[in-house]
């Protein structure tokens, strides 16, 4: 699906609402034009709750292709969940399409870390995530589960 640059835009401010009406401190997000003719973003914000270490953050991060006519459509993406308080991670990433598909046949991974920096595995193999608010309520719904995050249902990808 293609999309102009003021719904790209429009879509970006929208994850920053959302973030926020959740509590999150979220910095005013800004649309960045590449000399590649492509559009992206990178959200970061902290999440309500402890800070001890430090509070969690989510990010999310997104490439979008010129596709002609001031259209434009997402290429890659970032969705990650650092919990530093749970000292976990989880994360959902499309990027170096061709490099996946030839290597594990998928276009989407995932990144699962019970333990945060000790992964039992570098890479799971993973299915698209279709908007960033899919990828931020996943996040989400991990970062409100007290329980495991459940890396080992995931496949390896090897």
């Amino acid at each position: 699906m293609s999309e102009s640059l003021a719904q790209v835009a429009s879509y970006l401010g929208g994850l920053a609402v959302y973030l926020s009406n959740l509590g999150a401190e979220v910095p005013e997000p800004s649309l960045e034009r590449y000399d590649t003719d492509e559009i992206g973003f990178a959200l970061a914000a902290e999440l309500p709750g402890s800070d001890d270490p430090k509070p969690a953050v989510i990010t999310a991060q997104e490439i979008w292709n010129s596709a002609g006519d001031g259209r434009y459509e997402r290429a890659e993406y970032g969705y990650d969940l650092i919990d530093y308080p749970a000292n976990r991670r989880r994360a959902f990433h499309m990027h170096d399409v061709p490099a996946y598909l030839a290597r594990l046949g998928v276009t989407a991974h995932e990144h699962c870390e019970e333990v945060l920096g000790k992964p039992t595995c570098d890479h799971y193999l993973g299915f698209p995530v279709y908007s960033g608010y899919e990828g931020l309520n996943a996040l989400l719904a991990c970062w409100s589960d007290p329980g495991p995050l459940g890396c080992a249902r995931l496949r390896c990808a090897r």
